[in-house]
């Protein structure tokens, strides 16, 4: 079992690791970023556990259902990822491997126009996929949201949740 705790600003995670050894983890500021490193964390464990029961079947796919197998990344470089500029150099390390092709990058909306499978598809990269809905940011006019931390379940157009393919540790 694996939890999440708060002291003073910095949150933290604690488990027992597969000796029974306790095992806690600063992780930083975010709340978010925490909840994603335990999230790897329980991961982890139910791999080298499977008969853990504490944990829902493992998802492989992205919002659109594709089936992605990439090994995750160790983030040691980035101990919390805030911005925009953040968001869009994690995704500039893995958008082959995830299947993408970089047609044009800018700073302007949509950020990318990119071409999947020969298509070609408009993204605009944010930290957190509800900032697209804060900018007033047309979904017409975008075909994908990349973010790092997908908090918009009902987004009108697939998130790509960059989180999902880093490790923390």
């Amino acid at each position: 079992m694996a939890w999440l705790y708060q002291r003073g600003k910095k949150w933290w995670i604690g488990y027992y690791d597969e000796k029974g050894k306790r095992v806690r983890r600063s992780i930083g500021d975010s709340r978010e970023v925490a909840e994603v490193a335990l999230g790897r964390v329980e991961a982890e464990m139910k791999k080298n556990n499977p008969d853990y029961s504490m944990f829902d079947s493992e998802d492989t796919g992205d919002a659109n259902g594709m089936d992605l197998h990439l090994s995750k990344q160790r983030l040691t470089t980035y101990p919390a990822v805030r911005s925009v500029v953040n968001v869009r150099e994690l995704f500039a390390r893995i958008y082959e491997q995830l299947g993408f092709e970089v047609l044009k990058s800018q700073e302007d909306f949509p950020h990318y126009v990119l071409a999947i499978d020969g298509k070609p598809i408009c993204a605009h990269v944010v930290v957190r996929s509800r900032d697209f809905l804060a900018l007033n940011l047309d979904p017409q006019v975008c075909d994908r949201i990349i973010c790092w931390i997908d908090d918009w379940r009902d987004a009108p157009i697939p998130t790509l949740e960059l989180s999902q393919y880093y490790d923390f540790y």
